[in-house]
């Protein structure tokens, strides 16, 4: 007897862990195909051995670099050889983040000149500064060559392929920009894919469409071998202030698709990121993505579609399934009416009482708001301990599988909690109802609101209003519904949301970090709501063991957590070490900016640093240590003032900066009083306006990256006044002579690394500008 009221207990944790299994068995890295692949088959093998040639020196290779022109080199011969027409673009480009610099991009066709609605492949040769970009975004180019190779060997394609490998993604997308506004095959192509990475490892994920959306997916869905992708995360990303290259494809109206893997993250932006750490599955899936995609787009008859939304999701990376949004929330809207004809059914032949359900209802609403406070909790006591970084930090740590369990526990625990508390007032069927009205609200919201969000909700309350459907023709009939039909309606709902969101929260964290426990905990606590139910009816003997395993795992995950290190060798802190040099004065620091707002014990003994840490200079957003530092011969940068008219109120300046050091990145800080309104920079195909960016404290800051010998010259509309303008520039590395420079880089232990713009030199110096004075 007491096994029957725990059966359906038992049959919900058993089909949990199979859906864990097979998705984790789903959602696994393909092996790649070998060097003895079909010359029509895309082999990661052969990409990474192209990788190997790429990048294999572990030289980085950022905008304007030496390094940068070396891997350009390589792109050329590799496409010249398979008998691409190669052509080189040079020009200067802003983004909206008031960078601007002189990308090189590369552009590859066959069969030019008649190139119309073209299909655009896409990634990005330069890297970070600070590590040599194997896989962000190495694997690209090499996965480009590979399907150029491809290309060469299979019937040509309806629409023509432009092959574009763009140059300064990393300082700001400035290559893709110079593409779309200046090169005269930006107007014919009509979609592009591209692709990226966000770590080295793990499978590829196809994130983000162009505005065909509906069209775009079920065109993936059929060609695609082992699509990932669903419409929540596209609707998510969308949100969030992340770029790259496909953002403005998307803004020149292509339509198409972005990709890219996101495992070993810690990797990501560092020097781990090298050929040694790179992964051939990944490359094979990535690349057989692309291809698929790619030639998908250009077998298209028509690639002029108009502007269409859908919902979408894979299913076991197996086929995508397709919905146009306009019948979301109608949809949504008729499983709730369904809930509700369900529940008055229920409360007409006497199973459920107003009560019961308003009970049912609050239960699993604080069900979901404790799993959030209660995670919020536990995330902040862990920072609070030292165990997590803080909040502006990479929130990534060495060792997060004891908090996967012990979040994923803390639902469970939650869960029980909540069960014991309501159990009388509730009933079976009351937490039934409760659970199933929570998700069809929930999806109703999110129907009318983000409609390509709702596929999880909608699809789980559709299975709560079906799974229910034995038990009320029972009731029809004059019969008692069995056990087991009744523990069918909570079993089915919960496991198909469960199915649902395991591929996303197993992702969750390699793409947002720490925060990723919050989010699961609450979206577990919400598919744990159909755990209610069946709890109600469990025996208390199995109630309490599985209270005191939830709780166990999740003091357990707490504890392993605060005795393992935060970091280690293969996910190490993000330390740079900076020299700063005041070419007025000439003064110098060293500033130290660490992941963890705590400087590595060996390096804060290397040189005496201030223990409290300042921001890099007036309103930056991080702060950092001070220690003063000896002053070496740096020339500092020169910012000359070419001409000016004045106006009443606003002048016009024409400056030139330089960095007689050949320095390739400088920056510009100009005051509040100032009032910068524009600043321009004229080009061969017309003057191109920077987007202003204002620190916190008014000041208007300018970037130029990838700096020429000849520097860059621009115009700005300023006040008439004379304005005081502090100028920098800075170099990829520290001085050579400097012996506590060398004692540094030596002091940074091995589970701490530099990271995106690395270790640099910076010069500074004031310049006073006077538009009334002219030249």
């Amino acid at each position: 007897m007491a096994m029957g009221r725990d059966r359906g207990l038992i049959i919900a944790f058993l089909g949990a862990a199979l859906l864990l299994a097979l998705t984790l068995g789903a959602y696994r890295t393909p092996a790649p195909l070998g060097a003895d692949a079909p010359s029509a088959e895309f082999s990661g093998v052969r990409a990474r051995a192209i990788l190997k040639d790429l990048v294999g020196d572990g030289v980085p290779h950022p905008l304007g670099s030496a390094a940068d022109a070396v891997v350009r080199d390589r792109i050329v011969k590799r496409l010249t050889a398979l008998g691409y027409t190669t052509e080189l673009q040079t020009g200067i480009a802003c983004n909206d983040f008031a960078t601007c610099g002189t990308p090189t991009n590369i552009i590859a066709t066959r069969g030019e000149p008649a190139l119309k609605d073209a299909v655009m492949l896409a990634a990005h040769y330069d890297s970070v500064p600070a590590g040599p970009g194997a896989s962000d975004d190495g694997a690209g180019v090499a996965n480009l060559l590979e399907i150029a190779r491809v290309l060469t060997v299979i019937p040509a394609p309806r629409h023509p392929v432009v092959l574009l490998v763009t140059d300064g993604e990393e300082a700001g997308l400035l290559g893709a920009y110079l593409f779309t506004r200046d090169h005269r095959l930006a107007k014919q192509v009509k979609a592009a894919v591209n692709m990226d990475a966000r770590g080295v490892s793990g499978p590829s994920f196809m994130f983000e469409t162009g505005s065909a959306n509906a069209w775009l997916m079920r065109l993936y869905g059929k060609t695609s071998l082992e699509p990932i992708t669903n419409s929540l995360s596209y609707v998510i990303y969308k949100t969030l202030p992340n770029n790259t290259d496909f953002t403005v494809f998307k803004g020149a109206a292509y339509q198409g698709f972005n990709l890219a893997f996101l495992g070993d993250v810690g990797h990501y932006h560092t020097p781990l990121d090298n050929w040694e750490n790179s992964s051939a599955g990944s490359l094979q899936h990535q690349g057989a993505s692309a291809l698929s995609a790619l030639l998908a787009l250009a077998r298209s008859p028509d690639l002029n579609q108009p502007a269409s939304d859908s919902m979408f999701f894979d299913v076991m990376a197996r086929t995508v399934l397709v919905w146009p949004v306009e019948v979301v929330l109608p949809a949504a809207l008729a499983v709730l009416v369904l809930l509700l004809g369900a529940a008055a059914l229920l409360i007409r032949k006497g199973y459920l009482s107003f009560a019961h359900a308003a009970y049912g209802f609050l239960g699993a609403l604080v069900n979901v708001l404790s799993g959030g406070l209660l995670s919020l909790g536990v995330l902040a006591l862990l920072r609070f301990l030292g165990r997590l970084p803080p909040m502006q930090a990479p929130p990534w740590i060495a060792h997060p599988l004891a908090m996967h369990i012990g979040f994923a526990a803390l639902s469970v625990l939650i869960t029980a909690a909540i069960a014991a508390w309501f159990k009388r007032r509730a009933g079976f069927w009351g937490f039934w109802f409760g659970a199933a009205l929570l998700i069809a609200l929930l999806s109703v919201a999110a129907a009318a609101i983000l409609p390509g969000a709702d596929y999880v909700l909608l699809l789980a309350a559709l299975a709560a209003a079906l799974a229910v459907l034995p038990c009320l023709w029972a009731i029809i009939k004059g019969r008692t519904p069995t056990s087991g039909s009744a523990d069918l309606a909570a079993l089915v709902p919960g496991l198909v949301m469960l199915a649902l969101l395991l591929p996303l929260l197993l992702m969750l964290y390699s793409a947002i970090g720490t925060l990723a426990w919050l989010v699961d905990t609450v979206c577990l606590c919400m598919t744990a709501g159909f755990l209610l139910p069946l709890l109600c009816n469990a025996t208390r003997a199995a109630h309490q063991r599985l209270a005191v395993l939830a709780a166990a795992a999740t003091f357990g995950g707490i504890c392993i957590t605060v005795l393992l290190p935060t970091y280690s060798a293969s996910w190490p802190q993000r330390v740079n070490v900076e020299y700063w040099i005041d070419g007025d004065s000439g003064g110098a620091h060293w500033w130290t900016q660490a992941a963890s707002l705590h400087l590595p014990r060996a390096m804060a003994e290397a040189v005496h640093f201030d223990p409290k840490p300042r921001e890099r200079f007036a309103a930056y957003p991080l702060d950092g240590f001070f220690a003063p530092a000896p002053p070496t011969k740096l020339a500092a940068p020169e910012l000359e003032q070419v001409s000016a008219s004045a106006g009443a109120s606003m002048s016009h300046v024409e400056l030139l900066l330089h960095s007689p050091r050949g320095a390739p990145a400088a920056f510009l800080i100009f005051p509040a009083s100032a009032a910068i309104a524009d600043i321009v920079i004229d080009t061969p195909s017309g003057p191109l306006h920077a987007k202003l960016h204002k620190l916190r404290n008014g000041a208007t800051i300018f970037r130029a990256q990838g700096l020429t010998d000849a520097g860059l010259k621009f115009g700005i509309d300023a006040t008439a006044a004379p304005l005081t303008v502090q100028v920098f520039d800075e170099s990829y590395g520290l001085p050579e002579d400097l012996p506590d420079g060398k004692a540094l880089r030596r002091a940074r232990p091995q589970n701490a690394t530099s990271s995106q713009d690395g270790d640099v030199t910076v010069v500074q110096r004031t310049v006073r500008l006077d538009p009334a004075a002219g030249r």
